[in-house]
């Protein structure tokens, strides 16, 4: 793995697994969650960017992802488990308090943790993935009832032949992965995520006509090691523990997320097309009572902090210049 002296990288035993996660800055803590399939890389120009301005950045690869360690059951990777391996890493730092910041995978967990832990997350920003409340259903109940068969989700969660299409081809999947994602498709289209006739995804996403100059062919070959490492399977079983997330989120099901909360989502993000997602979006400031108005970036796609890093560490800067002011009150 590439080396950059401005991330110092800490490996310790978190809740019984090995875990690796990087630091830069010094100043209030913001903790930054990645989702699938990513590592604690993607959030390199965030975390720069903060620290610069007197923040501690910290992001871990979380559990089952690039160095640290996952558990073999596969329901073992819900939200409230990955918030414990959060607040292990804060106790393990010594710090009491941090605003999180999540994408994907990691902005449910994000959520999660500000819901559950308003005591040690202080604000919370999501990128990607608004706040949904809890339902009579959990996602997969619903994906079930719902959605085309064919849908990647609905593939993810069945063990066994997403891990062995993935494994067989780490650098394709995430090549086209990243790309089908992103806001670059032409025509400003979004992604179907359904698999091809042969029942496989990597088919049914696009080839990259050139390089991504956000994503490049050093950054994959970084990503594709780390997945040739560990395989795909722990990082499926977040999905896997989606419905098991939603059993133990129960005790919480009468509460909302109480403290200052940010959203910014990709213009062309595939999770703003969902059912009833865009619902979900125009009622962010009313479901969550301290929120500020959702943010749109223009011409971005899922993984809007890694395509428009400029506008994201400024929406990010700005958020926290009034939720953990560090000191540093030079303009970005």
């Amino acid at each position: 793995m590439t080396s950059d002296d401005r991330f110092q990288h800490h490996y310790s035993t978190i809740n019984g697994l090995s875990y690796h996660f990087v630091s830069c800055g010094a100043g209030p803590a913001v903790l930054f969650c990645h989702g699938f399939p990513d590592l604690w890389r993607s959030w390199r120009a965030q975390m720069l960017a903060l620290a610069a301005r007197g923040y501690r950045a910290i992001a871990p690869d979380l559990r089952g992802f690039g160095e640290s360690q996952g558990p073999q059951e596969s329901t073992s990777y819900t939200a409230t488990d990955v918030v414990g391996d959060l607040i292990g890493i804060l106790d393990h730092l010594e710090i009491e308090t941090a605003t999180i910041v999540g994408h994907d995978w990691g902005a449910s967990i994000a959520w999660t943790a500000a819901l559950i832990r308003p005591d040690r997350f202080v604000g919370v920003a999501a990128v990607s993935v608004p706040y949904t409340p809890r339902g009579p259903e959990s996602m997969v109940e619903m994906l079930r009832k719902a959605a085309p068969p064919d849908l990647y989700m609905l593939y993810f969660l069945e063990p066994g032949p997403a891990d062995a299409e993935l494994d067989g081809e780490p650098e394709t999947f995430l090549r086209r992965l990243f790309y089908s994602n992103s806001g670059a498709l032409p025509g400003g289209r979004v992604p179907s995520m359904r698999l091809s006739s042969n029942g496989r995804l990597i088919e049914a996403l696009e080839s990259t006509p050139e390089p991504m100059p956000w994503f490049d062919d050093s950054e994959i070959e970084i990503y594709t090691t780390a997945f040739r490492r560990t395989g795909f399977t722990p990082a499926l079983n977040t999905y896997r523990s989606l419905h098991r997330s939603w059993e133990l989120l129960g005790a919480w099901a009468d509460r909302t997320v109480q403290v200052p909360a940010l959203y910014i989502g990709g213009e062309r993000d595939i999770v703003r097309f969902f059912p009833g997602m865009q619902d979900v979006i125009d009622q962010f400031m009313q479901l969550v009572p301290r929120a500020r108005p959702a943010t749109i970036v223009s011409g971005a796609g899922h993984f809007v902090h890694m395509e428009k890093p400029d506008q994201v560490n400024r929406l990010l800067l700005d958020f926290l210049a009034e939720t953990q002011p560090s000191g540093n009150t030079m303009p970005a």
